[in-house]
């Protein structure tokens, strides 16, 4: 059984790394709600400042972080259609140097034994909104974890072991960090969706293709030998290149040469399966295909989109994603070893075993069940935290690889 290696398979532009590349559809499409919603929470904690002006007992240091707030702010609505995709990290750090001397402002101005809410500082919590969709989602978090334990620590010691105070404490804390870091889940779940719906389609389009083809990657490859050898021949054709050829063009026309019968052969081995598994940036890690004879090249269209659909439903399943355990499974093609009374005469017969582990009985996605319906008669068994299904198949004798 042969496993697809991730470092050594094709990489699909899905399978690329998080952080390398901002997702810009979740900036686009978040980006003005979150504005919207820091807008609001800080307006609310500037209501509620100036609903106590009376209990501060140094209202200037109060008036000075809210300044600052203030300043942050219109920098930051002047200046989000001039800056780039991502937040430069010196004006990023800017940011922080104004929101930290809020912070001690507001902290210093209402030093008192008597209950004055840090609204100038829970507001920091709600402006580091607005750099949520343009900063990486490390930094979002780690400030908002300081800000958390510094407004803890307020909290802690000017209650002096008064529980009437952490109520209105623990609801500050709440406004400060809890939309940031909603934020920073909300646009990482949006990034996971809109790559594995990206990711399922390319997959899916594998399911039209000839049996015996070469992928997606190999289609690029050979575009770009196609363009070499074209070069080639039109300078041989126009005089350009004379003849007989020097010994480097006649290397580069023979490696020319000798990649595209590599291609040619692999598009006669490789089957539409192997392509949809290996180009997948979900499947390529946690799928392991065995299929010596291939047998999936003579599946018909409706069974191949039932065996890819029920493939994808047992490894992107959230039920199983939560269960705490690494996600793999093993999809097995081989011919039945005893014929089975009854069975019919055309076509090739198959059994195709499909093995997963880490997925509850009751876990599997009734779609899945669905889709492996559209493939043949299965039997399904469970041992242990491993899923086996057998499924048996008749596929187009007009394909048979034999």
């Amino acid at each position: 059984m042969r496993r697809v290696d991730e470092a050594t398979m094709p990489r699909s532009p899905l399978g690329r790394p998080g952080g390398d590349e901002r997702d810009a559809l979740g900036r686009a499409r978040l980006d003005l709600g979150f504005n919207i919603a820091s807008l609001a929470l800080i307006a609310f904690l500037l209501v509620l400042f100036v609903l106590n002006l009376s209990a501060y007992p140094v209202l200037p240091l109060g008036i000075s972080a809210w300044a600052l707030i203030a300043a942050t702010l219109v920098a930051a609505l002047v200046l989000r259609f001039r800056l780039p995709e991502e937040l430069p990290l010196w004006l990023f750090v800017s940011a922080l140097v104004l929101w930290a001397a809020a912070v001690a402002l507001d902290i210093a101005g209402t030093s008192s034994r008597a209950w004055v809410p840090l609204t100038a500082a829970a507001a920091v919590g709600p402006s580091l909104l607005l750099c949520v969709p343009v900063r990486p989602p490390r930094d979002i978090v780690i400030v908002s974890a300081a800000l958390g334990l510094v407004l803890a620590a307020v909290l802690v010691v000017r209650s002096e072991g008064d529980i009437r105070m952490l109520g209105p404490g623990a609801v500050t804390i709440a406004i400060a960090v809890g939309p940031p870091l909603i934020s920073v889940q909300i646009i990482r779940s949006l990034r996971t969706l809109v790559q594995l719906e990206l990711d399922l389609v390319q997959v899916q389009s594998t399911v039209s293709s000839p049996g015996y083809a070469v992928g997606m990657m190999a289609s690029e490859e050979l575009a770009r030998l196609d363009l070499a050898a074209e070069r080639l021949l039109d300078g041989v054709a126009t005089g350009r290149t004379p003849l007989p050829l020097d010994e480097a063009t006649a290397d580069t026309a023979a490696t020319i040469a000798t990649e595209l019968r590599l291609h040619l052969i692999q598009g006669r081995k490789e089957t539409w399966l192997y392509h949809a598994v290996t180009e997948s940036a979900l499947l390529g890690p946690t799928v392991m295909l065995s299929d010596p004879d291939g047998l999936a090249a003579g599946l018909t269209r409706d069974q191949r989109d039932g065996l890819l659909t029920a493939v994808w439903l047992l490894i992107s399943d959230p039920v199983r994603a939560g269960a705490g355990q690494a996600r793999s499974l093993s999809l097995d093609l081989s011919r039945p070893a005893v014929e089975q009374p009854g069975a019919p005469t055309s076509g090739t017969r198959m059994t195709i075993s499909i093995a997963t582990t880490g997925v509850p009985r009751n876990g599997v996605d009734p779609a899945a069940w669905q889709a492996i319906r559209k493939v043949g008669r299965f039997v399904e068994s469970f041992s242990g935290s491993t899923l086996r299904i057998d499924i048996t198949t008749v596929s187009d004798a007009t394909a048979d690889p034999t």
